[in-house]
């Protein structure tokens, strides 16, 4: 038996968590450099206001509608998730982090659970709620994909209480034959479109096919939440893998010319890139900065500029790779280009104590200097993690301890534009919430 625990409308939730004023009224959260609304509290969904649409199109709506609107909050969200997650690792023991908002538990290995799955449910869900103050849904069934439909008829039926179990055979046909089947797990837009052409419009109708015919028609993929719609489980807990490439991207709020701040924003990049690395204990072979224009703009054509570099000793020094990504945008620089995005790839990764020690080092005082070099460099390393993650980040978002070549953030105008962006309540000591 499978649980899915999912936050609701998270982002939001998150926003509204520290700001007790804004209980009952409609929030919604944007993405990068303010671009479109990502996430809806439930007020903002019943006003309309659609998913991914642009915030300038229903910015005079939200105004109109005290619609309170922020930018997003990823520290803060980061942050709340691993708060919920932590939680639930201390009520299962087997837990996979599926995504922000979302995690399965494994239930056949912890009796407790099984002998009331409601009752287990409804405790999950409560004590989430009690120590996090995320409010979640809990849908329990045979497989991931049941589990997936449980928590969908847990959010959509008030009847349910936010707890949906679905062990019984009559429950679990009539949530089927209620429910379309573009809700399941793994239909997308385009599967949807071809099974109703089939004449396939319910969960209930694609869990009846042959299992066989489905493969023949759309592979394996979906004979698979087929076969899980029935009872068998083709998808089982993964362990979370140790990532084998590291991107670290984004958009300029502003296009960039020149050289400094575009260094400046590699540069910030490949500190993230690095303390991506270091927290799961990683090393990289191989450090990648690419930079490009507009490819929509109408006035320029586009332009594309990438290079690399391979690490002699594999590293996770953030020290190092700011020095090696500056080397690379030096040498692949071109002028008269507005660059709209840039960014850093670590890969060819390993596990620090995967690294192989070269075979043909010798013994002398020049190899044992290097390292000696190494050891301080990663113990210097280690301070600075230890004091950002004790400091957080400033107001503007920057680490307490930055390498000088990421620039200062509030000069930068490049930056990513968050103008209605909420204080990092549970991060930075200086932004803790004030009771009046």
């Amino acid at each position: 038996m499978y649980a899915l625990v999912d936050c609701n409308s998270f982002y939001a939730n998150c926003e509204k968590l520290f700001r007790p004023d804004l209980r009952g009224k409609a929030v919604v959260v944007l993405s990068n450099n303010d671009g479109c609304v990502v996430a809806r509290s439930p007020e903002a969904k019943q006003l309309g206001i659609k998913m991914g649409v642009p915030y300038f199109q229903v910015k005079e709506f939200c105004e109109k509608n005290d619609v309170t609107v922020f930018s997003s909050n990823y520290t803060l969200y980061a942050d709340m998730s691993h708060r919920v997650m932590s939680t639930l690792e201390k009520l299962c023991p087997t837990v996979e982090v599926y995504s922000i908002d979302e995690a399965f538990l494994y239930l056949a290995d912890y009796p407790t659970a099984m002998t009331d799955l409601n009752a287990y449910g409804t405790k999950l869900k409560a004590i989430v709620e009690q120590y996090t103050g995320i409010p979640v849904c809990v849908g329990m069934g045979s497989t991931k994909t049941m589990a997936k439909l449980a928590n969908y008829a847990a959010k959509k039926h008030p009847a349910t209480k936010g707890v949906c179990v679905l062990d019984n055979l009559r429950w679990i046909r009539r949530i089927m034959q209620i429910t379309d089947v573009g809700e399941v797990w793994g239909v997308g837009r385009r599967y949807k479109v071809r099974l109703n052409q089939m004449g396939i419009h319910t969960v209930y109708q694609l869990a009846i096919c042959e299992p066989a015919k489905i493969r023949q028609h759309f592979g394996v993929v979906l004979e698979r939440t087929c076969l899980e719609l029935n009872g068998q489980s083709c998808l089982g807990i993964e362990a979370v893998e140790a990532k084998k490439q590291i991107i670290s991207s984004r958009s300029f709020s502003t296009r960039i010319s020149c050289p400094d701040e575009l260094s400046q924003a590699v540069c910030s990049h490949a500190a993230k890139a690095a303390n991506k690395l270091r927290k799961q204990d990683s090393v990289c072979h191989y450090l990648s900065v690419f930079a490009k224009n507009s490819p929509f703009s109408q006035t320029e054509s586009y332009t594309s500029i990438s290079g690399q570099c391979q690490f002699i000793t594999p590293t996770a020094d953030t020290r190092v790779m700011v020095a090696a990504a500056r080397q690379i945008l030096t040498q692949i620089f071109k002028k008269d280009v507005r660059y709209a995005k840039a960014g850093v790839m670590l890969f060819d990764i390993c596990q620090h104590h995967e690294v192989q020690p070269d075979l043909f080092a010798d013994d002398s005082s020049d190899n044992q200097t290097n390292q000696q070099s190494t050891s301080k460099s990663a113990e210097v390393i280690a301070v600075m993690d230890q004091l950002n993650k004790r400091y957080g980040q400033n107001s503007n978002q920057q680490s307490a301890v930055f390498i000088a070549s990421e620039g200062i953030k509030d000069k930068q105008s490049w930056q990513m534009s968050r103008d209605m962006l909420s204080p990092c309540y549970t991060t930075n000591i200086n932004q803790l919430p004030k009771v009046d």
